[in-house]
């Protein structure tokens, strides 16, 4: 089991109430999940518990079971958990290690601090570059880096880690859809190859409910709904951003008009109102 929460909270020092949680959520070895929520909702902040932020950058008390990859939250610490898990965050710039000159040494930053050998590093680097399709950004330098070309570099730094458990917070935000959509899907065959869970954060409908079959949506820190798409489609609308069309499904469902199944992707949504306003 890579992740194990059971009544799961947290409490900030100085608050006397938790503001995450009460939470579970299992994850075994190789799954994906998605947890979807608005501003506020406590999203970036179970990824950054989940990846061992508590306690050393975290102040406060866990309440509940908490495990990640059958480490206990509460007895972890930050630098010895980064070989088997990386989250990557909105900003990338925030996130560059700022000793590097170029991209290349950027994304080698990490697997060197492992003491790999130079061949490891070398073919971990090139691996992480083409699937993030940065490798023409080899010799820039990370300081002259747009934003989504920065997203895909850290994103790559976080994949030549190797980890077993990959924690996307909003880290596709400063890219294009189409480009996020292929991004994910080579992140999804990267997963597969070596292995690796992914939870991804995000306050957008599409393309996160494309890549799993497990959901979870929270509002103000808590858990208003998981499971499959059909479990959690009713809540979404108040809290997370969907384009019309989706907002158009919802209400067609919500006033008993809709007989078909839900779709998770444009293709298919679009396939369906065809069929359903010839037949209609």
């Amino acid at each position: 089991m890579v992740l194990n929460l059971q009544q799961f909270s947290f409490t900030p020092k100085g608050d006397e109430k938790p503001i995450l949680g009460p939470i579970d959520l299992q994850l075994k070895q190789g799954e994906w999940l998605v947890v979807l929520g608005g501003n506020g909702s406590g999203k970036s902040l179970l990824a950054q518990l989940l990846a061992g932020w508590y306690p050393d950058l975290l102040t406060g008390s866990v309440q509940g079971l908490g495990t990640v990859q059958n480490i206990a939250l509460d007895k972890s610490r930050l630098v010895s958990l980064a070989p088997g898990r990386q989250l990557v965050q909105q900003s990338p710039q925030l996130q560059l290690s700022g000793c590097a000159f170029t991209v290349e040494q950027e994304i080698a930053f990490g697997p060197e601090n492992l003491g790999l050998s130079d061949n490891e590093v070398r073919f971990r680097v090139k691996e992480a570059m083409i699937l993030t399709q940065c490798d023409n950004l080899r010799f820039r330098h990370p300081s002259t880096l747009s934003g989504g070309e920065a997203q895909r570099v850290v994103i790559a730094s976080a994949l030549a880690m190797h980890p077993k458990l990959l924690l996307l917070d909003e880290a596709f935000s400063r890219l294009t859809p189409n480009a996020t959509q292929q991004l994910q899907q080579r992140i999804k065959q990267y997963a597969q190859e070596h292995k690796c869970s992914v939870i991804i954060f995000e306050r957008n409908l599409l393309p996160a409910i494309t890549l799993s079959e497990q959901f979870l949506l929270l509002e103000a820190g808590k858990t208003k709904v998981a499971g499959a798409l059909e479990d959690i489609f009713p809540f979404l609308f108040t809290t997370i951003n969907a384009p019309d069309a989706w907002l158009a499904l919802n209400w067609l469902i919500e006033n008993h008009h809709w007989n078909k199944n839900i779709v998770n992707n444009d293709k298919a949504l679009l396939k369906a109102f065809k069929e359903f306003y010839v037949t209609a």
